[in-house]
């Protein structure tokens, strides 16, 4: 595999879409900065080593995933990796569902007056006011097709003062748009704004989304929707 975006064979094309949902599940469970990373890799390409990598941080950080998420690593260090199932992904724990990971969220960060933030005129949650950094990701998400909404929150976690938050990005796309490409895309744009391991949540039409998206989606404010689409 190389870091140029060639249109992957059908066999490819279905291990990208796992291990992008298999990274949609660990959000919110690892590290900011390793998803990150990971996503990275996944978008230029880095097959190789990227298996290897997710195993190693499951099993370290003991970190569950579901029999099919831990099938499909098995399945790519088999197919990919230089040695075959390495014993890492026998340690990893197996659960039966993607578990919660009690962050908070909302659609503007604690600095916007309450009076700016409506209810959404088309759907259930919010509408609020975008900034630069918002322009700018919408800028670079609608230069791709099949694009359908994109939305933004702020995270807190658990134990997290309310003016320590994190903006989280929401995507939604169609299926068999490369989720991968817009999720680097904007990784790119935001990190030359100096946002530090940013958080690009790319997911399609139709997906059922890991508890983390669901709560994420329901407190965040709509930034931008294909026209026609609103429900």
């Amino acid at each position: 595999m190389t870091a140029e975006r060639a249109e992957p064979d059908e066999a490819v094309r279905r291990l990208f879409e796992g291990i992008h949902r298999l990274l949609l599940c660990l959000a919110g469970r690892v590290p900011d900065e390793f998803l990150t990373h990971t996503r990275s890799m996944l978008a230029e390409g880095d097959l190789a080593y990227l298996p290897d990598t997710l195993t190693g941080a499951a099993a370290g950080l003991g970190v569950s995933l579901t029999a099919t998420e831990v099938e499909l690593l098995r399945d790519a260090l088999v197919a990919l990796g230089p040695g075959g199932e390495p014993a890492a992904v026998r340690r990893i724990p197996v659960a039966d569902v993607t578990p919660v990971t009690g962050h908070r969220f909302a659609p503007a960060s604690p600095e916007v007056p309450a009076r700016a933030i409506t209810p959404a005129s088309t759907e259930g949650g919010f509408a609020g006011p975008a900034d630069l950094t918002d322009d700018l990701v919408i800028d670079t998400l609608t230069e791709h097709d099949g694009v359908v909404a994109i939305r933004r929150a702020w995270r807190f976690g658990p134990g997290t003062p309310p003016h320590d938050g994190k903006r989280i990005y929401l995507a939604e796309v169609e299926p068999g748009v490369p989720a991968w490409d817009l999720t680097l895309d904007v990784q790119h744009v935001l990190i030359q704004l100096d946002q530090h391991a940013p958080q690009v949540e790319v997911y399609w039409s139709g997906d059922d989304l890991p508890p983390y998206h669901r709560t994420a989606h329901g407190h965040a404010a709509l930034l931008w929707r294909r026209a026609g689409t609103g429900e």
